[in-house]
């Protein structure tokens, strides 16, 4: 309860909200502006549609989010330079996971927000497709786990650099990264973290050129890759959060 305590109380008056906010306000107006052209057929397939495109808005906004929560929740530390003073007071492990759970609760705030966004614009937008509500818990559920995956890599990037504008690169970086590993081969994307929220997309998309129009299919959920992809972030975070604690201050 003190760390929780303390925590707390270092993010005071900072309001951390707003930028999982903000990020919320960017979704919604990208939906509202998209609804807005839907004519009858589109209305059909109206949640086939934002499944669709959310996890391709995801590996462009998350990680840039992911940098600007885990900098600024751990910029005070850094900048002040009082690391050394806190260990007399904290242990390492508490300093690290503390951090960390505060920054994966705004993390949260912004997918299950974003969960909330489709059946929403479902409702203002008046589709007429039936709402899939196991796929969007588990569009919530997979975004979720790849933002954890990437917040452990911004989150150890901050506690770890003296100029916070390197995990803010980094987070940028990632984001293009993410957006063309959709055009690499299949084996070479594995190995892009930031584009995994597209590896869990429910639906895929064909496009006719010659009658310009879109149609999705379902996509088998890839469960081994799932499974796989919740080992490495288990790893990783333990890695990341070892080389953390061995570092001298």
């Amino acid at each position: 309860m003190r760390e929780l305590t303390a925590e707390h109380q270092k993010q005071k008056r900072r309001r951390i909200w707003l930028i999982p906010l903000g990020f919320l306000v960017i979704l919604y107006l990208w939906i509202s502006v998209s609804r807005n052209s839907f004519d009858a057929d589109d209305l059909a397939m109206g949640y086939s549609f934002l499944l669709y495109q959310l996890p391709l808005l995801n590996v462009v906004l998350v990680p840039v989010m992911t940098a600007v929560i885990a900098s600024r929740l751990c910029d005070m530390e850094i900048k002040g330079n009082t690391l050394k003073l806190l260990y007399t007071l904290q242990k390492k492990e508490k300093f690290y996971d503390w951090k960390f759970i505060f920054e994966m609760k705004y993390l949260v705030a912004f997918t299950v927000g974003e969960g909330i966004l489709i059946p929403l614009s479902g409702l203002l937008g008046h589709f007429t497709q039936e709402m899939p509500l196991d796929l969007i818990l588990l569009h919530v559920g997979t975004s979720t786990l790849v933002g954890l995956v990437l917040l452990t890599l911004q989150h150890f990037l901050s506690l770890m650099s003296n100029n916070q504008i390197v995990p803010l690169l980094a987070g940028l970086i990632g984001s293009f990264l993410g957006l063309f590993s959709m055009f690499f081969p299949p084996a070479a994307a594995r190995f892009v973290l930031w584009g995994y929220f597209s590896a869990f997309t429910p639906y895929g998309m064909h496009y006719d050129n010659r009658t310009r129009i879109m149609s999705f299919y379902s996509i088998p959920f890839p469960t081994r890759t799932f499974v796989l992809f919740i080992l490495f972030g288990l790893i990783f975070f333990f890695v990341c959060r070892t080389v953390f604690i061995k570092k001298e201050v």
